[in-house]
């Protein structure tokens, strides 16, 4: 029961990090503001107050990437336990050919090549003399409309977006990405979807070779029939699937850990590319997607408002919504969307009965 314990506390304890840290909006979320705001805000100022703000400085530096040192940790910590604790069961193993070793290069290459290509190539960046280069798309007086950058003073082109993070004006802006430490726009969104592909493919390659490694093992070993004795006592235990799953957990925990890591990476990675696949086919970006995901939410809060009006009997003159000029809150946008509570639309006052529209 102990390591069903154990595993069943890395899942939650890996599902409260990703929510914590990736899901959970800070302004709203006392999770969320706990790790991402509180622990770190704290750990600086006990640093600040142990080294100096000057060294503390030189080391907020190599924060800036902190997320790509996490992702050379856990790909290159995954791949070196497949290399010297995988490739061996391999190479043993008459269930898995042994070409999966050589195929495993491959994937690592590409793996790694698409990890520094996505990190390298730039998405564009608009200044005044660039504007004439990412011009071509329309304006759709919603989301964007004809008006100059308030922080670069230059026209602000349809679909673009200032990037806090760099600083710089992205042309066809989706959201900056921790994992490249970059902003992705027009000129890189394609090198990152083929490093999201990669990871997606890799994951599940990965989940299938040492899943079929184990269970390989389990069938060389004929485990199913085995007999296994209690450390403890000493008494004779029959085979089940629970004694299984421990002799092979203890036996081959680095290729168990590796296993789960990338079964759960590989789900939760497949549903991110999905939805960028979506978008992609709907000709739209991340930024795009959750804009009119808020635009959509005040069009439905002000629909059933003007419906309720008209049952009271409360609406005289019709006003037409689009002839009230909206800004759409325009918040920094990650991987999952929004990195903060966005302004919402502004709500119309309850005297102020509009049509919005169909």
């Amino acid at each position: 029961m102990g390591l069903v314990f154990q595993l069943i506390a890395f899942i939650l304890f890996f599902a409260f990090c990703s929510y914590a840290c990736i899901f959970a909006d800070p302004d709203t979320s006392d999770v969320g503001r706990l790790c991402t705001r509180t622990i770190p805000s704290t750990l600086l100022r006990w640093l600040e107050q142990a080294l100096g703000r000057k060294r503390v400085s030189h080391l907020s530096k190599l924060w800036d990437h902190a997320f790509q040192i996490f992702y050379l940790f856990v790909v290159l910590g995954s791949w070196s336990i497949v290399f010297f604790y995988g490739y061996p069961e391999i190479e043993k193993s008459t269930y898995v050919h042994s070409y999966h070793r050589y195929a495993g290069y491959v994937v690592f290459v590409l793996c790694m090549g698409s990890w520094h290509c996505a990190c390298n190539v730039g998405p564009g960046y608009i200044t005044a003399r660039t504007i004439p280069l990412f011009d071509h798309y329309e304006y759709d007086n919603v989301l964007f409309t004809n008006k100059l950058c308030p922080t670069l003073k230059i026209r602000k082109l349809a679909r673009s977006k200032y990037d806090r993070v760099t600083k710089r004006h992205v042309p066809r802006f989706d959201h900056y990405c921790g994992w490249l430490n970059r902003a992705v726009g027009e000129r890189n969104y394609r090198w990152f979807l083929l490093f999201l592909t990669i990871h997606v493919l890799m994951c599940g390659y990965g989940t299938w070779a040492m899943a079929s490694t184990l269970y390989g093992v389990i069938l060389e070993k004929n485990l199913l029939n085995a007999t296994f004795f209690n450390a403890i006592t000493g008494a004779e235990v029959e085979a089940d699937y629970i004694i299984i799953f421990h002799y092979i957990f203890a036996k081959y925990f680095p290729i168990c850990g590796v296993l789960l890591l990338m079964s759960v990476m590989s789900v939760m990675l497949g549903i991110f590319w999905a939805f960028h696949v979506y978008i992609t086919s709907l000709n739209m970006t991340t930024n795009e997607f959750f804009k009119w995901r808020s635009v959509k939410k005040w069009h439905k809060r002000e629909r059933r408002k003007y419906q309720q009006a008209l049952k009271d009997g409360k609406v005289g003159k019709k006003v037409n919504a689009s002839s009230i000029s909206k800004q759409v809150p325009d918040g920094d946008v990650g991987c999952t969307g929004p990195v903060a509570n966005e302004r919402p639309l502004d709500t119309i006052s309850d005297d102020d009965i509009v049509d919005p529209g169909e």
